[in-house]
Parts: structure tokens; C-alpha cells; sequence
């Protein structure tokens, strides 16, 4: 047992092709049963002799997501046979799936002659079969073409292969070469282009505690005028989104999730726009990831004036709604050649601020106030 040991942050500056370690009689361990979802779990791989497997870290970032957890007791642990390959915690939520439930899989391109199937574990235990049901045909449309488990108990793998992550949040977000080659070669290929040469990817039919930035509607309008086609990616399943961001040449949008599925299906020939709605430079890591993953043209603006956070909140969050300046963002998006209309557009008055956050408020059964802090 090695809890409390240091484990360095893995490096993806360069080849991990060697980073796979192969294990008989390991032990998968999931979180515990008790329904919560901690930011950190005590979840992986331990050897046959309770080693623990630090290829099973998942990170976030220079944090560890999983720690190494205590040998299940003999009666409580499972048995699968045959040849499996270990991917880490399974999240519900989208843009944690993908990035960092998708983290190995470029190891199935080397392994995918030798395994059986792919192994998870539940981020935390709440119907770990439905989520893995959602999102198996997503897997098989990045690539990985095989049976998908996501076990909700212990259990002892015959044999195990266990692939170092290979992708990542902040400094991990372009990717080490492997992983971008496979994606490269592999996601959506079997997807066809379908929708829209523009598209905005709005927020705007989302329940307002999730977040975004002031105006949004007006945002529509102007983007309408300029072709643009708002789009709502949760009204279309996995492989619509795929088709659609397939076929664009132009996307503009918040910094939200889907712009992670961009990353990984888009083109080299596209212009892309991120507008920031929170601090945190989130805006600048998509282009980043963007930029790696397909060489396509992807610009960060963050025009925020001030976040707008719930009133019990102490800083900016994924619920936080940002208050950018249209008539800077005008200037940007002309710039960049996002946009060509002559018409600016006019910053929010006061008004108009209040307003609406005020209407966000009571659809979110809240109140959101201006965040003044640093």
C-alpha cells in the first residue's frame, strides 16, 4: 500500500508511447457505494499485491482526481477474466468526459488486437450502467471499437493493461503526440458532415443556473444577420453534434464544453471564436486545445466587464454569467474575420445589465450580483 506517497505529474511534452504497464490479477477499484460525489476518490488499480498502479492517476490539472485507495477485502472483490485495458473514472458530465474520461484511450490503437474490452470505474457510484450506456457509441465514434465496462465493484482483472494518461485540463490540454494521433486518425471518422457552414454555439435554452453571458439573445440576432445558425447542441444526440461540427467552416462560441468535441472532430480549414464567460483564461486553454488537436484558426476574447456570481457565492463559477462588451467583441470577431457586417454593435446599457440578471435570477431561483473581487 503506497497512500501518501508523491507521484509527479505526468509530462505529455513528448512520447508516452512506452507509458503502458501490464498487470496479472490486479485489482480494480471503484469509489465507495455511499452515492457521493467527491472532487477527489480513493479509485484505481492495485497490483496483485496491493501495489498501488500509479498509471491509474487520473489528473486534473497538477491535482490528483484519484487516489490510491485500500485493498478491498477478500469476499467483497469480483473476478473478470480474459484481457481488459483500464480508462479511468467514468464522469456523467460531458466536458469532464471529454477530457478526462478519454484520457487513455490512445493506448487502444497499440492494444486493440490483444484486449477484450475497456474498463471504467464510476466517477461516483450513481447508475453506473446508464452512464456507460450514453456513452459507449460516443467511445466507438472517437475509435474505440469494443465491449465497455464500468464496474461498480472491485474486481480482479486476469490481465491488465494500464495506459498513463495522456490528455488533460490547464497544461495538459494539447494532448501528448500519441494521444492527438489517434484522435486524429480515429474520432468521427465514420460520421458524415452534416449542418451548417456557421454556427453559434449557444447556451441560451439551458436552464439559467448553468451559466453564460449576458445578452445572449441579442448576441443571436446580430450573429443571425452575419449567417450564423444558432445551434443548441443538447437538443441533438453524440453523433449529430459530431456531423455538425464536421461540416462547419465557421463556430463561435462561450467557452463551454462542446468546444472540447470541436477540438476533437473539427478541421484544420476552420475559424473558430471563443468568448470568455468567466474569468480563469478557460477561453484561451480551448484555443489551445483547438489549435493542437487540428491546426485551425481559433481565437480567445475575453471582453468581460464583471461577473455576475449567486448572491451566496464567493467567486466566478460554472454558474456565474458574464457581462461582456458587444461593441469590443464587434471589434474582435471584424478582426478576425469571424464577421464582416459595417454595423457595430452597442455595449449593454446599465439598464439593460440589470435587467437582466435580475430575469436570470428569477428563472434560476436566485439573485446574481456584480463579483467585485480579483
Amino acid at each position: 500500500m503506497t497512500d501518501g506517497a508523491e507521484y509527479a505529474v505526468p509530462d505529455l511534452s513528448g512520447s508516452i508511447a512506452d507509458k503502458i504497464s501490464f498487470h496479472e490479477n490486479a485489482i480494480v477499484v471503484p469509489p465507495p457505494k455511499d452515492g457521493l460525489n467527491r472532487s477527489v476518490q480513493w479509485s484505481g488499480v492495485l497490483d496483485a499485491d496491493g501495489t498501488f498502479v500509479e498509471n491509474s492517476i487520473t489528473w486534473r490539472g497538477k491535482s490528483q482526481v484519484t487516489r490510491p485507495p485500500q485493498m478491498p477485502a477478500e469476499g467483497e472483490i469480483t473476478e473478470l477474466k480474459g484481457t481488459w485495458m483500464f480508462l479511468g473514472p467514468l464522469f456523467g458530465h460531458f466536458g469532464h468526459f471529454l477530457v478526462e474520461s478519454i484520457c487513455r484511450i490512445w493506448a487502444y490503437g497499440q492494444l486493440k488486437d490483444k484486449i477484450d474490452g475497456v474498463i471504467y470505474v464510476p466517477k461516483f457510484q450513481n447508475r453506473p450502467e446508464h452512464v456507460v450506456s450514453v456513452y459507449a457509441p460516443f467511445l466507438k465514434a472517437l475509435g474505440v471499437d469494443c465491449p465497455v465496462l464500468n464496474l461498480s465493484d472491485a474486481t480482479r482483472v486476469e490481465k491488465l493493461y494500464v495506459p498513463q494518461q495522456g490528455f488533460g485540463m490547464f497544461q495538459m490540454i494539447e494532448g501528448a503526440p500519441e494521444f492527438r494521433d489517434f484522435i486524429n486518425d480515429y474520432a468521427g471518422k465514420d460520421v458524415e458532415p452534416e449542418g451548417a457552414k456557421k454556427i453559434y454555439v449557444s447556451r441560451s435554452a439551458l436552464p439559467p443556473i448553468r451559466g453564460s453571458i449576458l445578452g445572449e439573445t441579442l448576441l443571436e440576432e446580430w450573429l443571425q444577420a452575419e449567417g450564423y445558425e444558432v445551434y443548441h447542441p443538447q437538443k441533438h444526440n453524440h453523433l449529430e453534434q459530431i456531423a455538425a461540427y464536421k461540416a462547419a467552416t465557421h463556430v463561435i462560441a462561450v467557452d463551454c464544453s462542446p468546444l472540447h468535441l470541436l477540438a476533437l472532430v473539427g478541421n484544420k480549414d476552420q475559424k473558430v471564436g471563443i468568448i470568455a464567460r468567466r474569468d480563469g483564461d478557460l477561453d484561451q486553454i480551448f484555443a489551445r486545445q483547438i489549435k493542437a488537436f487540428k491546426g485551425a484558426e481559433a481565437h480567445a476574447f475575453n471582453v468581460l466587464e464583471r461577473n455576475w456570481i449567486e448572491s451566496h457565492a464567493n467567486r466566478p463559477s460554472r454558474t456565474s454569467w458574464g457581462e461582456v462588451n458587444y461593441a469590443k467583441l464587434y471589434e474582435g470577431f471584424k478582426t478576425a474575420g469571424l464577421i464582416t457586417g459595417d454595423t457595430p454593435w452597442p455595449a449593454l446599457t446599465e439598464t439593460q445589465v440589470t435587467e437582466i440578471a435580475d430575469e436570470i435570477g428569477k428563472g434560476a431561483d436566485t439573485t446574481f450580483r456584480p463579483f467585485e473581487g480579483k
